[in-house]
């Protein structure tokens, strides 16, 4: 049997995880809404996953800025898959060219605002039917190596998907997906829906999403192979990036 300080072991209590990230406890409880965080309920306390707290402390760097809108995080995730974002004033175009210069370790706290993150975990037939929805686009390593990036993706690894706002209201619909699991093996990235028809299509319309954007979710895991996938994706289109 499983004692409780097993059990325990990986996670910690909301205070704690404000203390490591820096924030206030209510904006802790906002990360794990958001999704942000990974978290559990024992009794009535919240336990937020340590490994996600270490994760956000590596991925959001406080030097990088202000988070960009969702519109100009999908603008300069555009031009750096070689894509005109013809969706923006020609204003936001010359800001999102200066922008798509940013070193890439700033692009996790940059990039937040390009979607909302859900970590779930679903059975394998559901994943296979969520892949197959319209509005549905891979993402993440699986994206990647499809893109060209030298990566192994497991079999068993976990499944990345960018969705349209309705897409996710349809899953919320659906049986086999555990919305506050302890072991998710499913990512939701859902776009904002004020987002112009003409972005999103641009974004997940062949089905899978833009180069730049599977670079930023490698990002996102604030690895040494992530960023070293990352970097290989972009460098022939942008340039070198430090």
């Amino acid at each position: 049997m499983v004692g409780l300080d097993e059990q325990l072991r990986g996670w910690m209590s909301v205070p704690a995880a404000a203390r490591e990230l820096g924030v206030s406890p209510s904006r802790v409880r906002e990360l794990v809404a958001a999704g942000d965080l990974d978290a559990t309920k024992l009794g009535r306390e919240v336990l937020v996953r340590a490994e996600s707290v270490a994760r956000r402390v590596r991925v959001v760097a406080s030097q990088a800025g202000r988070p960009w809108s969702s519109r100009t995080a999908w603008a300069v995730l555009s031009l750096a898959s070689g894509t005109r974002p013809n969706w923006v004033a020609a204003s936001e175009l010359t800001r999102a060219r200066k922008y798509a210069l940013r070193p890439l370790n700033h692009w996790p706290r940059l990039l937040v605002n390009r979607a909302a993150v859900h970590r779930v975990r679903m059975l394998a037939g559901v994943q296979q039917r969520a892949r197959a929805l319209p509005g549905v686009a891979i993402g993440g390593a699986e994206a990647a190596v499809a893109h060209g990036a030298p990566l192994v993706v497991p079999t068993t690894g976990t499944l990345e998907l960018y969705l349209t706002a309705a897409t996710y209201e349809q899953l919320r619909g659906l049986r086999g997906i555990g919305w506050r699991p302890d072991e998710p093996n499913t990512i939701l990235r859902v776009l904002p829906s004020d987002l112009p028809d003409l972005a999103v299509d641009t974004i997940i319309g062949t089905g899978l999403v833009l180069v730049a954007a599977a670079a930023a979710d490698l990002l996102d895991h604030g690895d040494d192979r992530g960023t070293l996938g990352a970097r290989e994706l972009l460098t022939p289109r942008t340039g070198s990036h430090s």
